[in-house]
Order: C-alpha cells, then structure tokens, then sequence
C-alpha cells in the first residue's frame, strides 16, 4: 500500500527529516519488520529502526494500521494453503 516512494513524498509533504538511522532503507519491508510499532511520530520496526516520521502521532498510527494489517492478510493467506 505505501511503498518507499510513497513514504518518502509523506515525508516532504511533512516536512519531516529522512530517516538516516536505517540502513537498508532504499529494500522493502519484510515479514520480519512486522508488527511495526508507533513511537509518537515515528513508525517503527520491531529490532527499533525508524522506517518513517509523521507530521503528528495521530498520522503515525493511521499508516502504521493498513500496514500491519496488510502484513496480518498476508500471513493469513500463506496459513490457507
């Protein structure tokens, strides 16, 4: 749902600074990232690296939901087969 290019837009449209605490933060997430977690702005990965800021925590915890629910379909569907 929100790729890395979508990210980063929210990102400038926030005004918000790019996460440079993450390594390998051009590939995409992984099932190990997964729940992500809401630190105030910040969205969070489980091992605690920043994967994006939010211009409030209200906007934080609205990203964080579709993703991690995405992630819980998927796991959902692996189970099915």
């Amino acid at each position: 749902m929100f790729g890395s290019g979508g990210v980063q837009l929210f990102q400038r449209m926030a005004g918000a600074p790019e996460c440079r605490d993450r390594s390998d933060r051009r590939l995409p997430l992984r099932s190990e990232h997964f729940p992500v977690q809401v630190r105030g702005r910040e969205i969070v990965t489980q091992q605690g690296v920043t994967i994006a800021v939010a211009a409030d925590p209200a906007m934080s915890e609205e990203i964080a939901r579709p993703l991690n629910k995405s992630d819980w379909n998927d796991q959902e569907d692996q189970w099915a087969l």
